[in-house]
């Protein structure tokens, strides 16, 4: 049995306690309303508001919802395709050239060769992105026919060269605090360089591979900086961001309701390609975890 005096102080420790936990709940409280109050003003309300304006009837139309006829053409399809398409290639070869730049420099024992490293992939997101756009494409108009430039492969490169930065961030922030151990370790186990980084490296880093991925696909495929100021005739080579854009027309009711439809479809398509990307490593991490192991 306690004693008065140590029940006395088993109750101060749990009101200290309380009193510790609700000091910090108010503080976390405090620094996250901010956060709360910017999300409501330009995250909430302006998805409301494009909800609103899509299904909204319209003084005028024919039909109910006429808005919507655009998703059942073709060409919106079409655009949205190869959005989609260009996207993925753009954000495959970024995490091709982006994975052993953000490596090299994490790795690296000289600060200054980190402090350049970082300096070349982050100095051009001070630049203005249409003016490295079409800086580019002077450069290779300087170079090569410009009639020629006017190609998925040029629009390709664009994507890359403008949205790498936003993957190599992601990988060397967790690369740069990977434990030396892991390596040593990998090592002690017969593994040789090469299968040391698809066996331990790639997994470690699994989370930032995708949110990089993730990010330049859709910044890639809603740009619409690639066609109109890239390519040299971007009409022939449309994203959906800039199909959006045709239709961001405020003092029309009908092409606001356009814009607002054709933003839920673009939404829906590339969060499931977003959810996807997540998903299927999740679920195969799952099912090897549940498996049976020799």
């Amino acid at each position: 049995m306690y004693s008065i005096k140590e029940k006395n102080k088993l109750n101060n420790k749990k009101l200290a306690n309380k009193n510790n936990f609700k000091s910090t709940s108010k503080f976390q409280l405090s620094l996250i309303t901010p956060y709360v109050i910017f999300s409501i003003l330009f995250i909430i309300l302006p998805m409301i508001l494009i909800f609103i304006y899509a299904f909204k009837p319209l003084d005028g139309q024919s039909k109910n919802l006429e808005n919507w006829d655009i998703i059942a053409r073709k060409t919106t399809w079409t655009i949205m395709w190869r959005s989609i398409i260009t996207g993925l290639l753009a954000a495959f070869i970024a995490l091709i050239l982006g994975f052993p730049y953000a490596y090299i420099i994490s790795k690296s024992k000289s600060t200054i060769l980190k402090t350049l490293g970082l300096s070349l992939i982050l100095s051009p997101l001070a630049i203005f992105t249409i003016s490295k756009a079409l800086s580019m494409r002077g450069l290779f108009s300087a170079i090569f026919d410009e009639n020629k430039l006017n190609n998925y492969f040029f629009m390709i490169l664009g994507m890359v060269y403008l949205y790498l930065p936003l993957m190599v961030m992601p990988l060397y922030q967790v690369l740069k605090d990977m434990p030396k151990n892991i390596l040593e370790a990998s090592e002690d186990l017969g593994y040789s360089k090469i299968k040391s980084v698809f066996k331990v490296i790639l997994p470690y880093c699994s989370k930032a591979i995708l949110s990089g991925f993730g990010i330049v696909l859709m910044m890639s495929s809603t740009s619409i900086i690639i066609s109109e100021k890239l390519l040299p005739n971007g009409s022939q080579k449309q994203l959906i961001g800039n199909l959006i854009n045709q239709f961001a027309n405020t003092t029309n009711p009908f092409d606001l309701a356009n814009a607002s439809s054709l933003v839920i479809i673009t939404m829906i398509v590339l969060l499931s390609i977003y959810g996807l990307i997540y998903g299927i490593p999740y679920l195969i991490s799952k099912h090897r975890q549940g498996g049976s192991y020799e």
